[in-house]
């Protein structure tokens, strides 16, 4: 692995973007504005009682909560790689002395270094305005961001896979954009998942749209008692495991078909 390589590609993103840093904040505020809809109908719902557990306090710090871990996770690059095996620029990558998925890395890092300051800045404001009270502690905290970094991977290189599908279909796109629906869906996006009934509250647990996501936000939240922390864990490791060795296999055969046809 050339580390220096991708230390120098990360540098290099994050000077194109820094310089266009008002169109990504405009672009993360723009990826707000559905999870501060949904704060504000549950938030609104829960005003006179509860509802599944949640109080009107539980559904707005939820919320600022998944709006944050939300950006952190969300991948950028996975339209712009497909575009690019359709359109045949992806060929100049593959020219560098660097695995190609260190390019998709580098942009992701940058992306994130100029966009989640300007977030946690909004959210911050959201929750002194909203008078949301937060009783984090070290733990919860601490399970929050080793959550967050699991979900990051498991977001990242799902997207990614679904991306090299480029090399042999012209539809990964659409592939994407049913992957942003079932996060929508199953990630807690929609609602807490605590709120979905039985059967389908199950479902969850074994897709790993949960693990994007809600698993983060509750951990984060302190809600998940150590079972339920174990399992979260447990599940999130196995995935980015799975999605590991499929993105090898992916990428190393998507790119043998490239180069057969004169990609």
């Amino acid at each position: 692995m050339n580390i220096r390589g991708g230390i120098a590609m990360i540098r290099g993103q994050l000077f194109n973007f820094m310089s266009e840093k008002g169109f990504f904040w405009t672009l993360a505020l723009g990826w707000m504005i559905g999870p501060v809809i949904y704060m504000i109908v549950w938030s609104t719902a829960a005003s006179s009682g509860t509802i599944g557990g949640y109080d009107r306090n539980a559904f707005v710090l939820y919320y600022l909560c998944l709006i944050l871990i939300n950006q952190m996770t969300y991948p950028t690059t996975h339209w712009s790689t497909a575009q690019a095996i359709h359109n045949g620029s992806i060929s100049s990558a593959l020219l560098r002395p660097l695995p190609l998925i260190y390019g998709a890395v580098g942009q992701e890092a940058a992306v994130k270094m100029v966009c989640i300051p300007f977030v946690a800045v909004v959210v911050t404001l959201l929750g002194l305005l909203l008078g949301v009270q937060a009783s984090f502690t070290f733990v919860s905290v601490a399970a929050g961001l080793a959550a967050l970094m699991l979900a990051l991977m498991i977001r990242f290189l799902l997207a990614y896979i679904l991306s090299l599908l480029a090399f042999w279909t012209q539809h990964s796109s659409a592939l994407l954009s049913v992957n942003d629906t079932f996060i929508f869906l199953f990630g807690g996006q929609v609602a807490p998942l605590a709120l979905f009934p039985g059967q389908l509250n199950q479902l969850t647990h074994f897709l790993p749209y949960r693990y994007m996501i809600s698993f983060p936000v509750e951990a984060l939240m302190g809600t998940l008692n150590r079972e339920s922390m174990i399992r979260g864990f447990t599940m999130q490791l196995l995935w980015t495991a799975v999605l590991m060795l499929v993105c090898y296999g992916v990428n190393r055969y998507g790119q043998r078909k490239y180069s057969a046809v004169g990609g």
